[in-house]
């Protein structure tokens, strides 16, 4: 989102540089005056802003009918310089006519320049404020679109395994602080062994030995600290250091699937 911020809008001449200010909220811009240029641009346009508390200056950036840069450019640009030199952000908004604008609005007066520079202004704070709304409904839209591709479908959640099992024999790994090494008993020919990174809240794991608890059976086995693991015991964990198994609220026989 834009920052909210005061602005000063410029509307550069080699004789007279009209200026204007924003809100504090940067919404709406409004003429303010007229100051002759001269060798001290720099120094009155930094008054300007130590007085009006402005935090970021935009100026006109004049071209001609071919997309080319008119000859004002030259002194736009060394003024640019010293204003970044000084600790001011500067941007550049396009202008075609700005004065023109501002005498056909409110007629040639005396100020008519610091009109356009409100017009510059008022160009650039609409022209964020476009680009704001779009990046908050791209955001909004990445959310959506992330949401979406997180979920998964019903046939890819039945891919997965779980079953009851019976905890005989729970040791901890050498070596380790949060390893466990379980037998579990599924019912199967043989006793699987479960490698599961749950010792920090059983330090007695004697504590886990028959219990029947739910675990994921069909991943791949894989090794861990060179005990291979066959299965991934299931459990709830919050933030605040809540732990607990998950576990059948009855006698379930061991093997049976979670539908």
């Amino acid at each position: 989102m834009q920052s909210v911020m005061r602005y000063l809008g410029i509307d550069f001449g080699t004789k007279r540089i009209g200026w204007a200010v924003s809100d504090e909220e940067g919404r709406v811009a409004f003429p303010r005056d007229v100051i002759v240029a001269g060798p001290k641009t720099a120094e009155k346009i930094i008054k300007i802003c130590h007085e009006e508390k402005i935090e970021a200056i935009v100026i006109g950036e004049s071209k001609n009918f071919a997309g080319e840069e008119n000859p004002i450019m030259e002194g736009v640009r060394n003024l640019i310089k010293d204003l970044s030199s000084a600790g001011f952000k500067v941007f550049l908004e396009p202008e075609f006519m700005t004065t023109a604008e501002a005498t056909k609005i409110q007629g040639p007066i005396e100020k008519i320049d610091a009109s356009a520079a409100a017009i510059i202004l008022q160009s650039y704070l609409e022209r964020m404020k476009n680009v704001n709304i779009e990046m908050e409904n791209d955001n909004a839209k990445s959310k959506i679109e992330k949401k979406e591709k997180d979920r998964i479908s019903y046939d890819e959640f039945t891919k997965v395994e779980m079953r009851v099992g019976k905890i005989l024999t729970a040791e901890k790994i050498p070596d380790t602080d949060k390893l466990l090494k379980l037998a579990v008993d599924f019912g199967e020919e043989k006793v699987r062994q479960i490698v599961s990174g749950i010792a920090l809240y059983f330090p007695d794991p004697l504590n886990l030995v028959g219990r029947n608890c739910l675990f994921v059976t069909n991943l791949e086995p894989r090794v861990i600290r060179g005990n291979e693991s066959n299965g991934m015991i299931l459990a709830l964990s919050t933030s605040e250091g809540e732990f607990s198994l998950l576990e059948p609220s009855k006698e379930i026989p061991l093997g049976t699937k979670v539908k």
